[in-house]
Protein backbone atom coordinates (compact mmCIF):
# COMPACT_ATOMS: atom_id res chain seq x y z
CA UNK A 1 0.00 0.00 0.00
CA UNK A 2 1.35 3.69 -0.98
CA UNK A 3 1.09 5.37 2.02
CA UNK A 4 -0.21 9.56 1.45
CA UNK A 5 2.22 11.70 2.87
CA UNK A 6 1.62 14.50 4.93
CA UNK A 7 4.20 17.52 5.70
CA UNK A 8 3.01 19.51 9.15
CA UNK A 9 4.32 22.90 9.35
CA UNK A 10 3.92 24.91 12.89
CA UNK A 11 6.35 26.67 14.61
CA UNK A 12 4.58 25.07 18.06
CA UNK A 13 7.28 22.01 18.59
CA UNK A 14 4.35 20.24 21.00
CA UNK A 15 1.37 20.74 18.17
CA UNK A 16 3.82 18.87 16.17
CA UNK A 17 4.72 16.11 18.29
CA UNK A 18 1.07 15.99 18.92
CA UNK A 19 -0.55 16.20 15.63
CA UNK A 20 2.10 13.66 14.25
CA UNK A 21 0.92 10.96 16.61
CA UNK A 22 -2.63 11.40 15.95
CA UNK A 23 -1.93 11.21 12.11
CA UNK A 24 0.77 8.56 12.15
CA UNK A 25 -1.58 6.41 14.32
CA UNK A 26 -3.88 6.76 10.99
CA UNK A 27 -1.31 5.39 8.83
CA UNK A 28 0.05 8.51 7.26
CA UNK A 29 3.42 8.97 6.25
CA UNK A 30 4.25 12.37 8.73
CA UNK A 31 7.12 14.54 7.88
CA UNK A 32 7.29 17.80 10.80
CA UNK A 33 8.89 20.98 9.78
CA UNK A 34 9.07 24.04 12.55
CA UNK A 35 10.71 26.59 10.87
CA UNK A 36 9.31 28.80 8.03
CA UNK A 37 11.67 30.16 5.60
CA UNK A 38 12.95 26.76 4.56
CA UNK A 39 9.18 25.43 3.89
CA UNK A 40 8.81 25.91 0.69
CA UNK A 41 12.38 24.03 -0.22
CA UNK A 42 11.39 21.06 2.00
CA UNK A 43 7.42 20.85 0.34
CA UNK A 44 9.44 20.74 -3.38
CA UNK A 45 11.89 18.07 -2.16
CA UNK A 46 8.35 15.92 0.04
CA UNK A 47 5.99 16.41 -2.55
CA UNK A 48 3.87 15.47 -0.04
CA UNK A 49 0.25 14.54 -1.22
CA UNK A 50 -1.20 17.45 1.97
CA UNK A 51 0.33 20.40 3.71
CA UNK A 52 -1.37 20.94 7.50
CA UNK A 53 -0.15 24.48 7.68
CA UNK A 54 -0.26 26.30 11.09
CA UNK A 55 -1.62 29.96 10.05
CA UNK A 56 -0.94 31.79 13.23
CA UNK A 57 2.83 32.13 13.25
CA UNK A 58 5.17 34.54 14.75
CA UNK A 59 7.51 34.94 12.12
CA UNK A 60 6.23 34.75 8.04
CA UNK A 61 2.38 34.38 8.76
CA UNK A 62 0.84 30.97 7.15
CA UNK A 63 -1.38 33.06 4.56
CA UNK A 64 2.03 34.26 3.38
CA UNK A 65 3.53 30.97 3.26
CA UNK A 66 0.34 29.47 1.74
CA UNK A 67 0.78 31.93 -1.13
CA UNK A 68 4.35 31.08 -1.23
CA UNK A 69 3.63 27.37 -1.67
CA UNK A 70 0.70 28.56 -4.58
CA UNK A 71 3.23 30.45 -6.63
CA UNK A 72 5.82 27.71 -6.75
CA UNK A 73 5.09 25.50 -9.85
CA UNK A 74 6.39 22.07 -8.15
CA UNK A 75 4.19 22.94 -4.82
CA UNK A 76 0.90 25.07 -6.49
CA UNK A 77 -1.25 22.16 -6.56
CA UNK A 78 -0.48 20.43 -3.04
CA UNK A 79 -3.63 20.66 -1.30
CA UNK A 80 -2.96 22.71 2.00
CA UNK A 81 -5.73 22.72 4.82
CA UNK A 82 -5.11 25.67 7.52
CA UNK A 83 -4.79 25.23 11.34
CA UNK A 84 -4.68 27.31 14.13
CA UNK A 85 -5.63 27.37 17.86
CA UNK A 86 -7.43 30.68 17.16
CA UNK A 87 -11.12 31.30 16.74
CA UNK A 88 -12.71 28.89 14.44
CA UNK A 89 -14.59 31.75 12.54
CA UNK A 90 -11.31 33.50 11.58
CA UNK A 91 -9.75 30.25 10.57
CA UNK A 92 -12.55 29.52 8.14
CA UNK A 93 -12.53 33.23 7.04
CA UNK A 94 -8.79 33.13 6.44
CA UNK A 95 -9.60 29.78 4.67
CA UNK A 96 -12.32 30.30 2.53
CA UNK A 97 -10.38 33.98 1.50
CA UNK A 98 -7.09 31.97 0.25
CA UNK A 99 -8.65 29.13 -1.01
CA UNK A 100 -7.42 26.36 1.15
CA UNK A 101 -8.82 23.05 0.90
CA UNK A 102 -9.45 23.09 4.63
CA UNK A 103 -9.55 24.16 7.92
CA UNK A 104 -9.16 22.38 11.44
CA UNK A 105 -9.00 24.33 14.69
CA UNK A 106 -5.67 22.25 16.54
CA UNK A 107 -7.49 20.93 20.12
CA UNK A 108 -9.94 18.61 17.35
CA UNK A 109 -8.15 15.43 16.94
CA UNK A 110 -10.88 13.92 15.65
CA UNK A 111 -11.96 17.10 13.52
CA UNK A 112 -8.57 16.63 12.01
CA UNK A 113 -8.77 12.64 11.15
CA UNK A 114 -12.07 13.89 9.71
CA UNK A 115 -10.30 16.89 7.64
CA UNK A 116 -7.51 15.33 6.69
CA UNK A 117 -9.14 11.81 5.36
CA UNK A 118 -11.85 14.25 3.73
CA UNK A 119 -9.26 16.37 1.57
CA UNK A 120 -6.90 12.94 0.79
CA UNK A 121 -10.06 11.42 0.00
CA UNK A 122 -9.39 8.46 2.05
CA UNK A 123 -12.09 6.37 3.86
CA UNK A 124 -12.75 6.42 7.07
CA UNK A 125 -11.72 4.10 9.25
CA UNK A 126 -13.55 5.20 12.58
CA UNK A 127 -17.82 5.46 11.34
CA UNK A 128 -17.94 7.86 14.65
CA UNK A 129 -16.13 10.61 12.60
CA UNK A 130 -18.91 10.74 9.96
CA UNK A 131 -21.08 12.98 12.65
CA UNK A 132 -17.95 13.87 15.11
CA UNK A 133 -18.37 16.95 17.33
CA UNK A 134 -15.39 19.04 18.49
CA UNK A 135 -13.96 17.82 21.57
CA UNK A 136 -13.84 20.04 24.50
CA UNK A 137 -10.01 20.68 25.45
CA UNK A 138 -10.51 19.63 28.99
CA UNK A 139 -11.60 15.85 27.61
CA UNK A 140 -9.00 15.74 24.84
CA UNK A 141 -7.01 12.66 25.24
CA UNK A 142 -3.54 14.85 25.00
Amino acid sequence: MNRKRILIIDNDIVDLARVSRILEAEGYEVFSHARTYSATELARQLRPDLILLDVSRRDLTGEKLFAVLRSGDETRSIPVVFSSSDGEEALRASAKRFGARGYVVKQSAALLRLCVAQVLGVEIRDRELETCQPIRAEDAPW
